[in-house]
């Protein structure tokens, strides 16, 4: 019955079982406390680390077998050795996860940081004047006399104030400036007003991709005519 029941059992649970009873009947019929003839504690290392090289390892087994004292070492060295095992697997473990993280969260992980991005400048807005007042409009398709000194103006992004002939009215005003062929190159818009000594209208434009050169002026407004003026960008 008590074969039967143990063949059922697990291999491990077994084992532990057979080691309980032997260590009962050790006990129980062969105390040894004297400790008579009993092998050296590295033989009883040896034999827990199965070292089968050992002179005598047979014998050693016996002896262990049957003397109560030496199997109880045999029990605590065995213990030990489990133990020891037990926590190398542990400290491997722990060693692997602490890899994994490191890979997954770690330098090798993380977002490289975003080059400078080298932000231009932003193109500087010259001021600039064009002076109108004594010079004698050109309306679209006439001709008339003009003062012999054209104005000039840099190609650049410009913040224009034109002061203009008197007479001139307060509104709103498209800027055209226009190459020899009345092809417009640039254009604005901006109104006019008195500012106390002239009739001024302020616009900006950007020139930095006109070529150089003899330019026409044409300033309209929504209910006049067109008014023809000569400048030189440069």
């Amino acid at each position: 019955m008590g074969d039967k029941h143990m063949r059922a059992l697990p291999a491990g649970r077994t084992e532990k079982r057979l080691v309980k009873m032997a260590a009962d009947a050790v006990r129980g019929d062969c105390p040894n406390p004297e400790r008579i003839g009993c092998p050296s504690s590295d033989a009883v290392e040896a034999v827990v680390g199965r070292h089968l090289a050992l002179p005598d390892f047979d014998n050693v087994v016996d002896h262990i077998a049957t003397c109560a004292a030496c199997f109880e070492e045999y029990g605590r060295r065995r213990l030990v050795r489990r133990l020891r095992n037990v926590g190398a697997v542990v400290v491997g473990c722990a060693a692997l996860l602490i890899l994994g993280l490191s890979w997954k969260y770690g330098p090798a992980k993380q977002p490289r940081p975003k080059e400078a991005v080298t932000k231009q400048a932003p193109a500087a807005v010259l001021t600039a004047t064009l002076d109108y007042r004594n010079w004698t409009a050109e309306r679209s398709g006439q001709s008339q006399p003009r003062p012999a000194v054209t104005p000039h103006l840099a190609r650049a992004q410009l913040d224009i104030t034109i002061a203009l002939p008197i007479g001139t009215e307060d509104t709103v005003y498209t800027v055209q400036f226009r190459s020899d062929n009345d092809k417009p190159v640039a254009e604005a818009v901006g109104s006019a007003a008195w500012n106390g000594t002239a009739e001024v209208l302020k616009i900006r434009t950007d020139l930095r991709n006109v070529p150089a050169g003899p330019y026409t002026v044409a300033i309209r407004s929504a209910d006049s005519s067109v008014h023809l003026y000569p400048v030189i960008l440069e």
